[in-house]
């Protein structure tokens, strides 16, 4: 697929998907014989799981130095998994951060209605 494709498909802007690439969070994109850049399948699949992480709060530091070891012929796995491991905690701690949230706000709806049902009675 060339790049507006990708935008389409992706939902990211023609400019960001660029700045992924000169940035590091994206291996450079194969070109065609015209210099048109051409994202393949796992390409694309790469960039959805880049959005995954961004739109899930890991540091863009994080993301690009795991970008950085996945194309490492070293294969850092122990790196790699550490990252993703720290991540899941950050989630996780988010999570149990939210379901207090939603705890509140519960708390609040039901107090509410109560409210309205004892004017509704009165």
């Amino acid at each position: 697929m060339r790049i507006k494709e990708v935008a389409k498909v992706s939902g990211l802007s023609v400019h960001t998907l660029r700045y992924y690439e000169k940035s590091g969070l994206i291996y450079a994109i194969p070109r065609d014989s015209s210099g048109h850049r051409y994202y393949r399948d796992h390409d694309i699949n790469w960039l959805h799981f880049i959005n995954c992480l961004k739109s899930t709060g890991m540091p863009l530091k994080d993301i690009q130095a795991y970008a950085q070891k996945v194309g490492d012929a070293a294969n850092q796995g122990e790196f790699l998994l550490q990252i993703m491991q720290q991540h899941k905690v950050r989630l996780e701690n988010r999570m149990a951060e939210t379901q207090e949230f939603l705890t509140h706000i519960d708390w609040k709806i039901n107090h509410y209605e109560q409210l309205i049902e004892g004017q509704k009675a009165g």
